[in-house]
């Protein structure tokens, strides 16, 4: 019985047909026979159908001008989100969403965009959004939206894993004020790479990790915003359930506060230290050591490359990396451990089945960038 269909990996190369004959491989008919035919099918990872058992949607890497006209045309054709603002005697802006259509995807609870930058927020996202009230799963990483879709009322605050990761175009308070909405919130992912960096401020980020919403944690990831150890004592504080924690490019000087960090945090499984100042050859073993004495559950640790290339296996940890993109401090592997290079993703497991049953394109996105 069928419950996943994953053609995310599906490819037409090597079949040595022309490209006449290629257009007719998967066609729009064939997908929708195949779909029928799967009555109890729960997710499926590329195309974007009306079926009333798919609860979940993931269109990771879709960046075809074909793809984003056929969306456009979908969000046509189910009703779009009327857009207003207007500015008051305060030179304040105003904005308005109004929508005269029911919701018409109801049923869909994840849904997934991940690193799709050529499709409209206005045109595509933000109707889209409109037509899915009850998502618990959001991955907007990558994707070209402004603070116009973060304002969108319609955001469900049922959400419990929100994914805003590498969106160049968001502001810092926008973020704040979406996050305190959404009270279910168990994974938040703001993560900036070396490129694509989304500063959130301390401010901000103080507000997120002092709100009630924070002690729900189980992921969290602020890697490039402005961490201070301001920061890392809201942290302390307000989320002592956190099993993965990213925080590259922290501005820490002193490994003190990190060793006190990771002891406030009894659940650890996962942290991100690339990139921080207080990290050197002479006291990154230190660390290792500390856990250890301490008795800490934390079995793997991500650092910069540079760092880890001029280490070495130490008292039980060894050196992993990920196809040359992200190393890693891990305890010696246990027999039914996960693999280290696929703790943390970088997008969020939509269908949520584990990595070792993901596609290779999604493997890619979540683990080797």
């Amino acid at each position: 019985m069928v419950r996943h269909l994953d053609l995310s990996s599906f490819s037409t190369c090597g079949l040595q047909k022309s490209s006449f004959e290629i257009q007719n491989v998967a066609t729009p008919d064939l997908l929708i026979h195949i779909l029928r035919s799967f009555p109890e099918l729960k997710a499926f990872s590329v195309l974007f159908l009306e079926c009333k058992n798919i609860k979940a949607i993931d269109f990771c890497g879709c960046v075809s001008k074909q793809f984003s006209n056929a969306l456009d045309e979908i969000s046509r054709s189910i009703g779009r989100v009327k857009i207003e603002q207007s500015c008051n005697d305060y030179d304040e802006t105003t904005i308005s969403f109004n929508m005269n259509s029911k919701p018409l995807l109801s049923h869909l609870q994840r849904l997934s965009f991940h690193e799709c930058p050529t499709i409209s927020e206005y045109s595509i996202i933000i109707p889209l959004l409109a037509h899915t009230p009850n998502l618990t799963h959001l991955d907007l990483g990558g994707c070209s939206i402004s603070d116009l879709t973060l304002n969108f009322s319609n955001i469900p605050i049922k959400l419990s894993h929100l994914l805003l990761a590498k969106c160049k175009n968001i502001s810092s308070n926008a973020i704040s004020s979406l996050v305190s909405k959404c009270s279910q919130l168990e994974t938040l992912n703001l993560y900036g790479d070396r490129d694509i960096t989304t500063v959130i401020r301390e401010y901000d980020l103080v507000t997120i990790l002092r709100s009630p919403n924070a002690k729900n944690f189980r992921t969290l990831d602020i890697g490039s915003s402005q961490i201070t150890p301001l920061i890392l004592t809201s942290i302390k504080e307000n989320c002592s359930s956190l099993q993965n924690l990213g925080i590259s490019k922290a501005q820490i000087t002193n490994l003190n506060l990190i060793k006190d960090l990771l002891t406030s945090l009894p659940n650890l499984q996962y942290i991100d230290l690339t990139s921080i100042p207080c990290f050197n050859i002479l006291n990154t073993n230190n660390l290792l050591t500390d856990i250890k004495k301490n008795k800490h559950p934390i079995n793997t640790i991500e650092m910069s490359e540079s760092l880890l290339k001029k280490l070495y296996a130490v008292d039980g940890w060894k050196i992993d990396v990920n196809y040359g993109r992200r190393w890693y401090y891990s305890r010696e592997a246990q027999r039914e451990a996960i693999r280290p290079d696929r703790v943390h993703g970088r997008k969020l497991d939509i269908t949520e089945y584990g990595p070792e049953f993901m596609s290779k394109i999604f493997l890619y996105y979540s683990f080797d960038a």
